[in-house]
This record gives C-alpha cells, structure tokens and sequence, in this order.
C-alpha cells in the first residue's frame, strides 16, 4: 500500500533530467537555425550589394548630385564635363573682402577663383565608397545624396588682386611735422599707420575658399607701419631759424613789362616745412618740402593772369636754396601760354608775325603742313609762345631798345640812359623783325657762311627759322678785309640783323649779358 507513491516519485524524478535535455537541444537548434539563416542572410546581402554594385564599377553610385545635377551612373569624365554647366552658374559671381564696414565685391575671375570639377568630381566618386554597407546601399538606391561643389584659388591672381587693393585700403604713416599756431611753431606727434598684409590675406582666402566656399567673406588682415618720425620737439631750434629768414620772389614779364614782388611771411614758409631724418650724428633735421614749395608758386602764378605761370622744374629749386642759405631774393620766370589766331581778311604770314613780335620763320615751324603763301579767312595758326623767344630769366635793370623807324639804339641800366647810338637794320627784303628778345648768345667774331662774312662782337638776339640767328654786331667785314656798309649807320643795311659801328659794338659786347632784354621796335 505504501511502495506505490515511492515509485510515482521515483518515476518523477528520473523524468525531470530528460525534460531539460530536450528543452537545450530545442534551444540550440533554434539558434543554430537562426545562424544559419543570419548567414544565408548575410550572403544574400553581400550578393546583392554585389549585384546592385557591379554596374557602377569606376562610375559614381545613383541618386549622388552636385548642386542639382544628377550625375549617378557617370564616368569622371562625363561627370566632368556636365559640371561644366555648374561652373557656368557662376559666371559675374563675386568674392566678398571686408574691412570694418566697408566691402569690396572683387569678380572671381580676378580672384582666381573658379569650380575645382576635378575635386568634385572626385567626392562624387567617393560617396558610398568609404563603407560599402547595405545600409549605405539603401540609402544610395533609395535616397538622395548632395555633394557640395569645391572650389580652387590661383594664388598669383589672388595676390594681383590684393596688391591692387592694397593702395586703396593701406593707410600711410603720418610723419611727426611742426604747425604754427598764433605764431608758434607747436610740434605734431606722428601717427602709426597701416598696410595691408597680402601673404596673411591670402593664406586665409585659400583657406576660407577650399574649406567653406567662396560665398564666405574674408577680413583682411593689416600690420602696423610706425612713421619714421614719432616726435618733432627736438627739431624746434631749427625751424624756428629758418623761419626768421626773409625770403622775397621776384617776376619780370617782358611781353607787359610788369613786374611781380612777393615777401613771404612766417605762415607761407612754415607751411614748407618738414622735419626729416638726418644723418648718424643727428636723428633728425628740418628741410623743405618740393610740394609744398610748388603750390606756393602755383598760386602766386595763377594770381599773375593770363595764362601766366613760372618754371617750376627750376623755380623751386631755386626757392629752397635761397630759403636754405639764409634768405633773400629769388628771381622766377614767367611763362607765357601758346596762342592761336583766326585769320582775318587781309591778314599775311608778314602781318601777322608782325602783330605777334613772332619771327615769321618760327610761326611757319610751328605750323607744318599749313601753305602760309595761301591762308584763307577762318583757318586757325599756332603762334609759338613768347618763351621761344625769350629763354632766360631776364637780367634785372638792363634793357637794349632799338626804334627801327629812327635808326637808333638806346641802352639802359636801372632805367637811366647809358647809350644813344645810330645802327642800322635789315633792308625791306631781308628786315629786322619787331617784338621782345633777349641776348641769347655772345660770340667775339662771328661766321656767316651764308653771306661770306665775318661780323665782329656778335650778340644773337632771336632765330629766324633754322639755324639762322639774326643778332647785334659791329660793321661786318668781307672775306677779302673790306668793311662792309661803312658810312651807312643811320639808314637801313643789313640783311635783318642790326648793325653798330665798330667801337660802340665792342662797348655793348662788353656790357651785356645773356638774358638782357631786347625791344624791337
């Protein structure tokens, strides 16, 4: 009655170890089943990745674009060339350079900046590349994929471009320099400046261009320039030297017989003044400024009328080193402006050299081409300025008068009578012409080849035209000795120039100066 349930339990536990067998390989088949199917799933995969990939073999994967452009499926080349439209897209396009708040709008041409179509290509090519996964397969085949277009700079281009700019956006150093203020000199401290770094600038556009794209603005980028001079203090003695010194400009114009007087002040000359480095022994000097000199004399100029001016090449020069040597006067030239003239009815080549004190000869040179024997009413002559006939600054209170009507020279000095004596000029087919000359040239015996004659103490007073000069000159004397026209001073002789007799000549040879006026009339 009792060896039954001993036997049910024994019959349950021998039951219970069979149970869990059964279960583990149950388990165990599921997994290796599940393995087995990973695996088939696996292969499965990796033949379809292989399948779906093998068309695109050295061609870029599908759905793979550059700004819009499709080129799934295309070869580098053909990619390549399709992109030619993307880089067509920005064409007039426009690089940004900031500084502050101003910008510059600089053309990519200018700035070597163009469509890098290999680099793009290239990332094309590389999409899906990297991790050829199926996820990525899906993505491929089933999304879209942009790439964003790179872009190159010629750097020789960008830094033409910079240099260019550089002299606009460069801000020079500004000098230590004196200002008169209530009639003291005060001195002005320097001011740093500032030049545009090209090589920095560059170096962040290329950056800026092949990492983020063209469309970003640069800064440029600066580097301090210090001024030569910081400080001006100890060039105050100085200054204040130059300053106390007097200095008068003096004009002659010989067409008006005006003359100009100037006395500059303090004021006109410290504006002149710059302070400068020097030498080893001093770190700085005062000097003058040519510029500054030049605009003085513009304006002094411009006040005369007329057209008139100075010599500047020669006037400031002059200026300073009259200003640099302790003062005092300054004689300048005054120019005159080329005319032109409107024939009128009536008017020959003779009256109208007459009406302008201008050699007819030297009127013709300035008129080439013209038939001066045929003007006609309205035709528009140059007339050659006075300064053709009058070079040199004018010897101040000396001046030579000859009346051809009386036959008579008359020789001043400060404006008192020195000589009276009768000549002779040129003969009405060969005359001495009118106007306002000046001894250009001194010769003791001269030569004319063209009349076979000597003519002794010669003062050549204006060109005819070519290599003719007509001048003052003692009675000339043929090849054979013989003077020639003795006994005829008084009356017109010669052949233009104007004749003395021989000891008065030998007298004004030796008074006159090159530069002494001459009047003609």
């Amino acid at each position: 009655m009792h060896a039954q349930p001993a036997a049910r339990g024994e019959t349950s536990a021998a039951r219970r170890p069979l149970s869990r067998g059964c279960a583990g390989l149950s388990i165990g088949l599921i997994v290796a089943l599940l393995l087995l199917l990973a695996g088939v799933a696996v292969f499965a995969a990796w033949l379809l990745l292989d399948v779906a990939l093998e068309p695109y073999e050295g061609r870029i994967y599908p759905n793979v674009y550059v700004s819009d452009i499709d080129l799934g499926g295309l070869t580098a080349e053909e990619a390549a060339s399709r992109l030619d439209a993307v880089a067509a897209r920005y064409e007039g396009a426009t690089f940004v350079l900031r500084d502050g708040e101003r910008t510059w709008s600089i053309p990519w041409s200018e700035m070597g900046i163009s469509l890098d179509v290999e680099g793009t290509v290239q990332q094309a090519l590389a999409v899906g590349r990297a991790d050829s996964d199926w996820r990525t397969v899906l993505e491929i085949f089933f999304g879209r994929h942009e790439v964003a277009p790179l872009f190159r700079v010629d750097p020789e281009a960008a830094r033409a471009a910079l240099e260019r700019l550089a002299h606009e956006v460069s801000v020079p150093p500004v000098d230590a320099s004196l200002r008169l203020e209530g009639g003291q000199l005060i001195p002005v401290p320097g001011r740093a400046g500032r030049a545009l770094d090209v090589e920095a600038t560059l170096e962040t556009i290329v950056d800026t261009v092949t990492r983020l794209g063209p469309e970003r603005e640069v800064s440029l980028t600066f580097h301090s320039v210090p001024p030569r001079i910081a400080d001006a203090g100890p060039a105050l003695a100085e200054a204040e030297a130059i300053l106390s010194r007097s200095l008068t400009l003096s004009a002659y114009d010989v067409l008006t017989d005006e003359t100009f007087t100037w006395t500059l002040g303090r004021e006109e000359i410290a504006g002149w003044l710059q302070v400068e480095p020097a030498g080893e022994e001093r770190e700085i000097q005062v000097g003058i400024d040519p510029q500054a000199v030049r605009q003085t004399l513009a304006a002094l100029a411009a006040g005369m009328g007329g057209e008139r001016g100075f010599r500047l090449e020669e006037a400031v020069p002059s200026v300073i080193d009259a200003l640099q040597a302790g003062g005092g006067v300054v004689q300048l030239y005054v120019t005159h402006p080329t005319r032109t003239y409107t024939v009128q009815a009536g008017d020959r080549l003779t009256t109208i050299a007459a009406q302008f004190g201008m050699p007819p000869g030297l009127i013709a040179e300035a008129n080439p081409g013209v038939d001066l024997d045929r003007l006609w009413v309205g035709q528009q002559l140059t007339i050659p300025s006075q300064d053709v006939l009058t070079p040199y600054i004018p010897v101040p209170g000396k001046r030579i008068v000859v009346n051809i009507a009386e036959q008579r020279m008359r020789v001043y000095e400060n404006d008192q009578l020195l000589y009276e004596w009768p000549v002779s000029t040129g003969i009405s087919s060969s005359p001495t012409y009118r106007g306002v000359f000046q001894v250009l040239a001194k010769e003791e015996n001269a030569y004319a080849s063209q009349w076979d004659l000597w003519m002794p103490y010669f003062l050549a007073i204006y060109r005819a035209g070519g290599d003719v000069y007509n001048g003052i000159h003692a009675l000339p004397i043929l090849s054979n000795g013989q003077r020639l026209w003795e006994g005829l001073l008084g009356s017109p002789a010669s052949y233009g120039c104007i004749i003395l007799g021989v000891e008065e000549a030998e007298i004004l040879y030796n008074w006159a100066e090159i530069g002494v006026v001459v009047i003609i009339e």
